[in-house]
Formats: structure tokens, C-alpha cells, sequence
């Protein structure tokens, strides 16, 4: 009887036998496969190296001996306590997928890694806490790329070394980050986040190399580039609690849109960008925030300086014995003083704008400087100020919204012309000791607010008459006359200018007149009304006549004389004057008389005066009339011609006799007042 079995438990013999070369074919590709990926490449092997005995070499440094140049180690994550020597081509990186740290840990050891060889890769590695460098370079064409280098000193040295690339690493807490020293060229630093590192790059007797795109933070210094040459600093950005940037000792290095942050306590002096010695200096595009010098130039030529912001910095540029600089573009925003430059010569600045700070421009001692089309608005104190300087081009600027707009002190054959000054408080000021400091062309294309500015210098003979002026100065001047004119921002200025006629002008509202060292002149009829401190201000003047004119409701005196001798005041009105009406100080041998005085805390002011003669004067309504202190000077002319009305003083004839009137200050009398006011006409 023929037996019968399940479907399902037949065996299928043919089927069998054709699936085994397949089954027997999947373990074989398997392990070709092995083979084909630890099989050499041209030569090229790999090793893998485990610090838990799982691999063939527990130490890098074991690896790097067995292997040949072109070779490859991949390091299993671990802590390795060893000083490595590269002294082979070869990369050294982690295995595929790792990402547990591998940590080369020096505990007081020398240096992480020496590279010896040319040509060696560094990837993926943490070295930390060597005393020296993490890595020590010393050949040339490496790269060292997104590794973790930590507490040395510094991470990374490159010595004698040329074409090496450190790239997208991080560097923490360490003395340096990066140091190229002794001929080495053409080195590139790049993408790298430095954090907490004293010193940051170092570039030290080396030349064309770049530093491009590294983020910097909490560090001291950014950057030193000492004794360098042609190197490339660009795109970096830098948080630093003290210094930016240090080029010293150096020539052709560009600075191309780096950003500088300062971080530092109010006490500390900071310094964005320093330059000393360094000619050839490029610095394009460059951002500076809040450092006490943003950007410091010493002893340096041939530097160009374009399109930077500089912002909320003391000094934002400070030049020092530095020449043929250009400076063109920048922004040079929330300011204590915009630039100051000494001792340089030849230099331009063209082009920048200077906004909200305390000075635009500070020049001391410079000369064949050229400053021209530069904004400077929002100065609380001065936009442009030069001492000691001659032979400088100011031209074509714009000053707008400060309160003084330019001071030359004792500079000469400087040239001033096109510039435009809106809404500035105060335009034009000069001063000097010397002839020769009011030696400087000021010609009237210079407006304020469309009208120009008038400076006259060895004018002999001439007449101004019928204009309204923004400004007026006579300097060394003799002989001119000046009628009906207006002055519209600042005031009439005499200095050492001598027996000219000052006649029907309006000073009003303005800084009034001003006379120094100026003898011999005729100002009468003139009207100073309301000025912002006296109407009329003499200082070291002589023998002028001061008649006629209305000096009243001034912020200060009507008429002020310091250390003036033998001038004649009559006839004037003085009016409600905020502090004084007629005040004389140091001067002698006056003649103050027909003189009405009146409405003003103080009438007429005499300290330190002698041989001054006070007669046939009206002092009305004034809170006191008189004050005479530490002189002896006369308030009367004898029984004849009497001496002044004194509207709070009781007294009988025209003058009157035995009714003084006692003056303030001293034992000086009125022996001879008048009872009636003008009692004398």
C-alpha cells in the first residue's frame, strides 16, 4: 500500500541544493568587503587606536610609529596621557560615527602634538591642559580642523612654517589661541571660535598669511601682529575686555570689515585697533564699539583708513607723529573727541562723518594736513579746533548742530574756505600770541547758515558798511571803518587792531564785541542788546572812546574792561544787565562819565583799579549802585563840576555840598553828588 505524506512535509531536495552556493556565497562578500576597506589605497593604510585594549595600539603615539607616510589613524574615544610626535604624513581623526570625545590630556606635559611632517591632517580630536602648545607645528601644508583645544599655551604654534590651515576649531581658556612665529607664511587661520584666551592670535616676524571669519570672545587681546608683514586680517569678530587689535613693528597688512567689541569696566583704558609703527596699514570696513581709542595710529605712513564705523569710543581716532595717512568715509558716531591728530603732517580726511560727541576734530602741531567734505554734526562743544598748526587745508566741510564750530589758536597760513556752518552757536574763533598766529586766509565763501563769515587780516584803510554778517574779524587792522552792519551768529572781534571806526553796528543777541590788545579805537552808537555775556568785553585796550552806544539786557555786563588803561566811556546806555552794568578789573586811569546805568543788580563795578575818574553818571533802579574794592580811584570832579545822580540818595544842589554818598566796598565817597538826574546839563 502505497503511503501518502502532507504537502507540508515534503523536502524539496532540488530546491536545497540550488540555495546553497548562495548561503555559502553571503558570508565570503562579507568578508571581502572587510578586506577591501583595511586594504591599502596607493599604498595608504588605516590603524585604529582604543585606549580600552580593544585595538591593536593603545597609545596614538604607537600607531604613528608602525604607520608609513599617506597612512590613516582613526582613535577610538578615550583619554590618552601622551606627548605625540607627527613626524609622518598621516591623518589622525575618529572613526565614522564616534561621537564620544577623544581627549589627549597632557597634565602638565609639554606639548599635545608636535607635527614634524609635512602634509598631516588633525581632525575631531579634543587636547587639553599641556603646558606648552597643543599643537606644535613645524613643517609646512596641515590642516587642523574641528578639534577641541583647550587650557595650553597656546593651542596652536606654528614656527618656520609655511601654506598650514587651522580651520573650525575651538580654543578655550588658554594663555594664546593661536601663535605664527619666525618666517612663517602664508598660513591661513579660519572659522575658528576662540573663547577665554588671553592672548588670541599672535603674528610675530611672519608674513602673508590670513586670518579670516574667527570668532573671538572674552579675551584680553584679539590680535598682535608684530614685525609682520602682507598679512590679511578680515571678517573676524572680536569681544575683548581690553585690547582689539596690536600692529606693531609692521608694514602692508590689510584690516578688511573685522568687528571689534570692547567689554570692559568703566576704569580701564581700551584700545580697539593700534597701530604703532606700522606703514602700508589697510583698515577697510572695520566696525569698533565702546573702547576708550578705537582706533590708535603712532608712528606710522602711508596708512589708509576707509569706510570703518567707529562707535561709542572716547577717542575714536588718535593720531600721533603719523604722515600721509588717508582717511576717507569713516562713521564716527557717540564720541568724546572725533579725531585727534599731533604732530602729523600731510595727512587727508575726506569724506567722514562725525556725529554726537563732545569735539569733531582736535589739531595740535600738524601741518599740510587736508581736511575737507567731512560732516560733523552734534558736538556739545567744538567741531573743529586747532592749535599750533599751520599750513592745513580746511575746506568744504558741513558742521552742523554744535555749539562752537572752529577755534584756530596760534596757527597761521592755514586756509579756510567753503565751509558751511548751520545752526552752530558759535562759528569762528581765533586767538594767538603773535602776529603771525592771525596769519590765515579765511575768505567769505565760509557761511552760516547763507551768510558769510568776514576776516580781515593787516587790512590798512577800507571800509565794511551796510551787510549782514554771520561773523566779523579785524586782526592787525588799523584804520578800517565798520558801519551799519549786522552780525548775525557770533560777534565783532578786534584784535591788535588800532584806531578804526566800529560805528552804527547791531550786535544783538549774539557773543557781542569784543576788543584785545586793540588801542585807539572810536565805538560809538553801536546797539549790544541782549547778548549771551557782555554787550562789550575790552581786554588789554587802551585809549579807545567808547560812546554813545546801548549795552543793555546782556546775560552778563554791559561794558566789561579787564587790564584796560585810559579809555573814555560816555554816553552809553546801560540797561538791565544780568550781572553788572558798567565792570572794570585791573584798569587804571579811566574815564567813566554821562553814563546812564541803571536796572541791573549791580551799577558799576570797580576792583583793583586806580586814577579812574566816575562823574556826571545816572544810577537808576539798580539793586546797588556802585562797588569799589582795593583801589583808589574818584567819584567825583571837585565842588565844581560834582560828581553822579544817585536815585536812592537824598542830596541838595546841582552838585551839592556836605551830601555824600558813600560807595560800596571801601572808604571812597561821591563827596559832591547831584540832586536831580543830568543835574550837570
Amino acid at each position: 500500500m502505497a503511503r501518502t505524506s502532507s504537502p507540508g512535509f515534503c523536502i524539496n531536495y532540488k530546491r536545497i541544493q540550488a540555495k546553497l552556493p548562495l548561503m555559502l556565497r553571503i558570508p565570503m562578500l562579507i568578508f571581502m568587503a572587510l578586506l577591501i576597506w583595511l586594504m591599502p589605497i596607493d599604498g595608504a593604510r588605516t590603524y585604529i587606536v582604543d585606549d580600552s585594549d580593544f585595538a591593536n595600539y593603545q597609545t596614538i603615539q604607537e600607531a604613528i610609529d608602525a604607520a608609513s607616510n599617506g597612512d590613516t589613524i582613526y582613535i577610538k574615544p578615550g583619554e590618552y596621557n601622551e606627548e605625540v610626535t607627527l613626524n609622518k604624513s598621516l591623518t589622525l581623526m575618529p572613526l565614522t560615527g564616534e561621537t564620544e570625545p577623544i581627549i589627549l590630556k597632557g597634565d602638565g606635559l609639554q606639548a599635545g602634538i608636535t607635527i614634524a611632517a609635512e602634509g598631516c591632517s588633525l581632525q575631531g580630536l579634543t587636547i587639553q591642559d599641556f603646558s606648552g602648545p597643543a599643537i606644535y607645528i613645524q613643517s609646512d601644508r596641515n590642516t587642523i580642523k574641528k578639534n577641541v583645544l583647550k587650557n595650553c599655551n597656546p593651542t596652536v604654534l606654528i614656527r618656520g612654517s609655511n601654506e598650514n590651515v587651522i580651520a573650525e576649531n575651538s580654543m578655550l581658556n588658554s594663555q594664546g589661541a593661536v601663535a605664527i612665529w619666525e618666517n612663517a607664511t602664508n598660513n591661513v587661520v579660519s572659522e575658528n571660535d576662540i573663547v577665554g584666551c588671553n592672548l588670541s592670535i599672535v603674528v610675530r616676524e611672519a608674513a602673508v598669511n590670513r586670518i579670516l571669519n574667527n570668532k573671538i570672545s572674552d579675551v584680553y587681546w584679539g590680535m598682535w601682529l608684530d614685525h609682520a608683514e602682507s598679512c590679511q586680517i578680515k571678517s573676524n569678530d572680536i569681544q575683548s575686555k581690553r585690547y582689539g587689535m596690536w600692529i606693531l613693528n609692521s608694514s602692508n597688512n590689510a584690516l578688511l570689515q573685522n568687528r571689534i567689541r570692547i567689554r570692559s569696566s568703566a576704569t580701564d583704558i581700551t584700545q580697539g585697533i593700534n597701530l604703532a609703527n606700522a606703514s602700508e596699514t589697510t583698515l577697510h570696513g572695520n566696525e569698533i564699539n565702546d573702547a576708550t581709542y578705537g582706533v590708535i595710529i603712532v608712528s606710522s605712513m602711508n596708512g589708509e583708513l576707509m569706510d570703518n564705523a567707529i562707535l561709542r569710543c572716547t577717542n575714536a581716532i588718535y593720531i600721533r607723529d603719523a604722515d600721509l595717512l588717508g582717511i576717507r568715509n569713516n562713521s564716527i558716531i557717540s564720541t568724546g573727541c572725533g579725531i585727534s591728530m599731533g604732530n602729523s603732517s600731510k595727512n587727508s580726511f575726506d569724506h567722514n562723518k562725525i556725529e554726537e560727541g563732545t569735539v569733531g576734530l582736535d589739531m595740535g602741531r600738524c601741518e599740510q594736513n587736508n581736511f575737507s567734505y567731512n560732516r560733523i554734526s552734534g558736538m556739545t562743544d567744538t567741531a573743529i579746533q586747532i592749535s599750533s598748526s599751520n599750513d592745513n587745508l580746511i575746506s568744504s566741510n558741513q558742521i552742523e548742530n554744535c555749539s562752537k564750530g572752529l577755534i584756530l589758536l596760534d596757527s597761521s597760513e592755514n586756509s579756510l574756505s567753503a565751509n558751511r556752518f548751520q545752526n552752530v552757536e558759535w562759528s569762528l574763533y581765533t586767538e594767538a600770541e603773535t602776529r603771525e598766529g592771525f596769519n590765515n586766509s579765511i575768505d567769505e565763501s565760509n557761511v552760516v547758515d547763507s551768510l558769510p563769515i568776514v576776516y580781515l587780516f593787516e587790512n590798512l584803510g577800507g571800509q565794511i558798511q551796510d551787510r549782514y554778517l554771520a561773523h566779523l574779524t579785524l586782526a592787525y587792522c588799523e584804520n578800517v571803518t565798520v558801519r551799519n552792519i549786522a552780525i548775525t551768529n557770533d560777534a565783532l572781534f578786534l584784535f591788535d587792531s588800532n584806531n578804526n571806526n566800529i560805528l552804527e553796528n547791531n550786535i544783538s543777541e549774539r557773543f557781542g564785541m569784543r576788543l584785545v590788545q586793540s588801542d585807539g579805537n572810536q565805538i560809538s552808537s553801536n546797539l549790544l542788546f541782549g547778548n549771551k555775556f557782555s554787550g562789550m568785553f575790552l581786554y588789554a585796550s587802551d585809549g579807545n572812546q567808547i560812546a554813545g552806544n546801548n549795552a543793555s539786557r546782556n546775560n552778563q555786563n554791559g561794558i566789561s574792561l579787564l587790564s584796560c588803561n585810559e579809555n573814555t566811556i560816555s554816553g552809553n546806555a546801560v540797561d538791565a544787565n544780568a550781572a553788572t552794568g558798567i565792570w572794570l578789573n585791573l584798569s587804571n586811569d579811566n574815564q567813566i562819565y554821562q553814563n546812564n546805568i541803571s536796572n541791573s543788580p549791580m551799577g558799576l563795578q570797580v576792583m583793583h583799579c586806580t586814577g579812574n575818574r566816575i562823574y556826571h553818571n545816572n544810577f537808576l533802579s539798580n539793586e546797588e549802585h556802585s562797588q569799589d574794592i582795593g583801589g583808589l580811584n574818584s567819584w567825583d570832579e571837585g565842588n565844581v563840576t560834582g560828581g553822579n545822580y544817585w536815585m536812592d540818595h537824598v542830596a541838595k544842589g546841582n552838585p551839592s555840598e556836605n551830601w555824600p554818598r558813600m560807595i560800596k566796598g571801601g572808604s571812597m565817597l561821591d563827596n559832591f553828588p547831584f540832586q536831580d538826574e543830568s543835574g550837570w546839563q
